[in-house]
């Protein structure tokens, strides 16, 4: 069996500890920028529960994958997740004891409001003429068999949901104009965006959305072959002028909006009549970044 000179061994711990380097800046850079996100409106107490607890659920998982049939022992745990199995035996008891906790999924909570306003604006648009589709745009709430309560009944599943909740979110987004009044609600767009609320926790949990999903891609795209590879990319230049900074904002938004316009016209033909659980969600995501300089 062939031997590794001192030099190879030393060479290869040193690429090693190289990588384990750019790891960990590479962390810590996301995770400044996410906390940065989160002060004030978590607790770092709170922040580490969380983690801990979706650490432990993932290394499990791994695990668990890895050995289809046979249970994670908790020395195996202990040594992945450097916890004692003191501790392992409580996360494990509280994740069975409030299963969901830490299972929270930002775009299932986005889309019953988005599945309304489609639908609503389907039917809007196939309305014939004018007065039909300004009769079609305002609609009754309020009781079983007002016009709102009958839409979003054939759209979604409002297992979970109420109401006054989805017409609350879609108050928030800037979706709807709301008469309390006469208990009315009219549509003020052709779909979904959380991105129009001043809402501050939809601005949040929009955020934090994009941030999953674009997560999700990459999770995907690490371990899968080239070919499978989903399609993930970012442009930049490092050599723009702060004074031309307004004028490339501006170019890059008229950019940006074209292509969300190309995108939501080359998805819609894809997209199925109805609404259930079966049916995935699948899409791209468009943003613009800059960074000051240090």
């Amino acid at each position: 069996m062939p031997t590794m000179s001192p030099t190879e061994h030393l060479g290869g711990t040193n690429a090693r500890l190289h990588e384990a380097a750019l790891l960990t800046r590479a962390v810590e850079n996301v995770f400044r920028k996410l906390i940065r996100f989160l002060v004030g409106r978590i607790t770092l107490v709170k922040l580490q529960e969380m983690i801990r607890h979706i650490y432990v659920e993932e290394t499990e998982r791994k695990l668990r994958d890895e050995n289809p049939g046979k249970n994670v022992p908790l020395t195996r745990l202990a040594l992945s997740t450097g916890l004692d199995t003191r501790t392992l035996a409580q996360v494990r008891k509280r994740l069975q004891l409030d299963e969901v906790l830490y299972r929270q999924q930002f775009l299932a909570e986005l889309t019953p409001e988005s599945a309304v306003v489609e639908a609503w604006a389907r039917r809007i648009g196939a309305a014939q003429g004018k007065k039909e589709r300004e009769a079609l745009a305002q609609l009754e709430y309020g009781a079983e068999d007002a016009g709102f309560e009958a839409l979003v009944r054939g759209t979604i599943s409002t297992r979970g949901i109420t109401i006054p909740s989805i017409i609350q979110r879609l108050v928030d987004t800037n979706s709807v104009a709301q008469d309390k009044e006469a208990r009315t609600l009219r549509l003020l767009v052709d779909h979904f965006s959380p991105y129009l609320s001043q809402d501050e926790p939809s601005i949040v949990n929009a955020a934090l959305s994009a941030i999953s999903n674009l997560i999700t891609t990459i999770e995907h795209n690490v371990g899968a072959d080239p070919a499978a590879k989903l399609f993930q990319r970012q442009k930049w230049t490092f050599r723009l002028d702060p004074g031309e900074l307004e004028g490339f904002r501006h170019a890059m938004r008229e950019l940006l909006e074209r292509h969300e316009a190309e995108a939501e016209a080359a998805i819609e033909p894809w997209e199925q009549d109805r609404y259930d659980s079966s049916l995935m969600t699948a899409g791209v995501g468009l943003y613009y970044f800059e960074e000051a300089p240090l």
